[in-house]
């Protein structure tokens, strides 16, 4: 199970930065080969490709930036988890009543280290919910930035061909 989600993992970590490569690959292409001054449509369009493609780069960015601080805070939430569940069990099954903590290198009651490992959960549950939401509206906006600028970049590109071809057809059928 531990592997499968590690793949996973792997999995989506490759995707995330094969997306942001992309986008600045796209960005960079599209303003080597631009050709403005064609039409004020496809020029208007050209330029809010480029400007999707370069916001949704940078908060592509900005969102990969925040990605090892999450996992770190999570990280150190599952760790206090795992050391809660240590302590329960020693109480439980073995009667334990005090655990050593280097830390202070001292004993403590198991209750109380409990109590503590609890109150570091709880400080770190809202600044997790606070960056799953940042990482959540930071994805959103660069796959969306993403969509849109290439989609505005395929109607620029094509947008004097589509023309033409609608006057061929229209001057076919003689529709003026």
């Amino acid at each position: 199970m531990a592997n499968e989600r590690e793949v996973a993992h792997q999995t989506q970590e490759k995707f995330e930065f094969y997306l942001l490569g992309l986008v600045f690959t796209l960005l960079g292409l599209s303003i080597q080969t631009a050709h403005l001054g064609q039409s004020i449509v496809a020029d208007s369009c050209e330029l809010l490709g480029w400007l999707s493609l370069f916001v949704s780069g940078l908060v592509g960015l900005w969102r990969l930036e925040y990605v090892p601080v999450w996992r770190l805070k999570f990280a150190q939430k599952e760790e206090f988890e795992r050391k809660i569940d240590e302590l329960r069990e020693l109480q439980h099954t073995k009667g334990v009543k005090e655990a050593f903590v280097l830390e202070t290198q001292t004993s403590q009651p198991i209750a109380e280290r409990i109590g503590h490992y609890q109150e570091g959960i709880s400080a770190l549950n809202p600044i997790l919910i606070e960056l799953e939401q940042q990482n959540r509206w930071k994805y959103q906006v660069h796959r969306y930035g993403f969509a849109i600028g290439l989609s505005m970049l395929l109607v620029s590109r094509s947008y004097h061909h589509v023309m033409v071809l609608i006057s061929n057809v229209m001057a076919y059928f003689n529709v003026t």
